[in-house]
């Protein structure tokens, strides 16, 4: 007979029933100390600040934003933006383009009865209808409408009865002010 000189040790049946990773007084002792932290915190008064102390707080809030020329406005009374598109009745307003991305944001807006020609998109394109209606892919879109065309699709004409004003938003090589639209 062989001696073993490392017995597994045996578990009792009060390590089985009260595992220690439950049972473990020094869990017990956090737990309960959070739950007096949270009652302590939530019996306490609100505390307002006097009002100068509160707009102090405030404004240094404030000031901490972004500053203004990081960003980019284009208003929209801004009419020497819109251009004459190589096509009848088609203006657009280049709104953005974004060169890290390869993207250009556009408005585009077509008289009553305007015609957009057919075209294959490169990239990828969004469309948010802003004014106006717009027959395009099969369906008639009214103001708020959005569409959207993935790359490689191809667009039959689309028109406007009553003239549309919409938001573009695709790749450069799609919609640039020297592309093969608006020359």
């Amino acid at each position: 007979m062989t001696s073993n000189s490392n017995p597994e040790p045996r578990e009792s049946w009060e390590d089985f029933v009260f595992p220690n990773e439950v049972f473990d007084p020094s869990h017990a002792d956090a737990q309960l100390e959070e739950i007096f932290h949270l009652q302590a915190l939530s019996s306490l008064n609100e505390i307002q600040p006097d009002p100068p102390l509160r707009d102090t707080i405030l404004s240094s809030i404030l000031v901490d934003g972004t500053p203004a020329e990081e960003f980019l406005f284009v208003r929209g009374g801004e009419t020497s933006l819109w251009k004459k598109s190589a096509f009848d009745g088609v203006e657009y307003k280049i709104l953005n383009h974004d060169i890290k991305r390869q993207t250009v944001t556009l408005m585009i807006r077509m008289e009553p009865n305007a015609v957009f020609p057919a075209h294959t998109h490169s990239s990828a394109e969004d469309c948010l209808l802003i004014k106006g209606d717009l027959s395009i892919a099969g369906a008639t879109m009214q103001a708020g409408d959005f569409h959207r065309a993935n790359a490689g699709s191809k667009h039959k004409k689309f028109t406007t009865a009553s003239g549309a004003e919409f938001l573009i938003v695709t790749g450069e090589s799609d919609f640039s002010a020297s592309g093969k639209f608006f020359s």
